[in-house]
């Protein structure tokens, strides 16, 4: 087990590495496209492969000022730290109503990246992940991750003031299964008076809200006898609207999805309305000595199955692999292998029956990315694959206008 103090120096080191990579990084959010470098505006792609059953989405968008709805956003380190899922959320917030970071696991590894939520935590939980090992077999929740907490674990979610479209949290799901009467549950709303949360007992996935009269600024949780309880996390959410949920499988192909059981996948759903996937990956499979990806055309194949078994009124959609380039000689240059994947993972929107969304090309295509890091404002850190705050943006700018697009089509 690594002990507390190996854990904390090895974020300090990983958020030294982060400063460095993403030196000359600003937070100037409201900037235009076209502001951050006439050179780097992006291209405007379209959405395509079997748009039709985007229908699921498009027709909860109609009611979302009645009724809430979901979007789950799965992708490797390119949306560590909320980057890219935050402005999707934003986007469609500020057209369909909702306000909050929606989904949040109870641990998070990316805590000193993530500007729209700061999460802290004790270092007694028990977890287990599709990145990590679980020798007890525990079922992942949606997030793909699952804890157990010790006797006086304790988490606390705190709206950050750089969040944007997060400010009006009024009520907080939390998400576990076996609970039982003895396990309690304590919670303090911004540092005030505590309570005490009465779990639902059973198996399934349960959803506990806890209300507020008054905006949540931060909660904190605290447990005590709470032994062979699975948690999985909490929604920061206000009344009806989207919300967006970021869930970064770090290191991941996409294939970790596939272990995240059918039956909690359903259960997620029953409670949160979810309408749309996206599926974000590709930077971990992506090297110049991997030509051949038909082992993960084939598991990727078996995964994306696997939801549409479990989530039959969700839409779908297959972001590609960014552009991402390594040093050839003195300069940088695109991965040879980038338009090979892009081709697997076309082919298998089109096997499967989804859609797909180029973002590879959206970028501008070969060697983008190189001017992306250039960029007068950065949008892609100096380690050539993963966005800055501001790139993120753009990102998400660029898909929402393609999904508009497809969207003012449908009415």
């Amino acid at each position: 087990m690594i002990s507390k103090v190996m854990k904390i120096n090895l974020r300090i080191i990983f958020l030294v590495v982060l400063v460095f990579l993403s030196f000359g990084f600003s937070h100037n959010y409201n900037t235009t496209i076209a502001v951050y470098n006439a050179m780097v505006q992006g291209k405007q792609v379209p959405i395509e492969g079997n748009t039709a059953q985007l229908k699921h989405f498009f027709n909860a968008l109609k009611e979302a000022k009645q009724k809430k709805l979901r979007v789950a956003h799965w992708g490797d380190s390119i949306i560590l730290g909320d980057i890219v899922t935050e402005d999707i959320r934003l986007n469609l917030q500020q057209r369909f109503g909702g306000s909050g970071s929606g989904f949040v696991t109870m641990n998070v590894d990316d805590f000193g990246m993530r500007f729209s939520t700061r999460v802290t935590f004790s270092e007694d939980w028990e977890d287990a992940s599709v990145f990590k090992r679980n020798p007890n077999k525990l079922r992942y929740g949606i997030g793909g991750a699952v804890y157990r907490p010790a006797e006086g674990s304790w988490v606390q979610y705190e709206i950050t003031k750089y969040s944007r479209g997060v400010k009006n949290v009024s009520k907080v799901f939390l998400y576990y299964s076996n609970g039982n009467a003895n396990c309690r549950v304590k919670y303090t709303i911004n540092n005030g008076k505590s309570d005490y949360l009465k779990l639902t007992s059973g198996k399934g996935v349960q959803c506990t809200m806890i209300p507020s009269n008054i905006p949540i600024s931060s909660i904190k949780f605290e447990f005590s006898a709470c032994k062979n309880v699975d948690f999985y996390g909490v929604s920061l959410e206000n009344e009806s609207g989207v919300y967006v949920d970021n869930l970064p499988l770090r290191g991941n192909s996409g294939v970790g999805i596939s272990e995240i059981q059918p039956d909690i996948l359903k259960e997620f759903d029953d409670h949160q309305n979810l309408k749309l996937v996206l599926l974000n990956f590709g930077v971990n499979i992506l090297s110049p000595e991997h030509t051949d990806y038909s082992w993960y055309e084939n598991r990727m194949e078996r995964t994306i199955n696997h939801l549409k078994s479990a989530l039959p009124n969700t839409s779908i959609i297959i972001i590609s692999v960014s552009d991402k380039a390594a040093k050839k000689g003195s300069r940088f240059v695109s991965e040879p292998n980038i338009d090979k994947l892009i081709s697997v993972q076309r082919r298998l929107a089109d096997k499967t029956g989804i859609a797909f969304w180029n973002l590879y090309e959206a970028m501008g295509g070969e060697n983008s990315v190189v001017e992306w890091v250039n960029a007068k404002v950065p949008l892609s850190s100096k380690d050539y694959t993963h966005f800055t705050p501001e790139g993120g943006k753009v990102v998400a700018d660029l898909f929402v206008k393609a999904l508009m697009d497809l969207y003012a089509k449908s009415k």
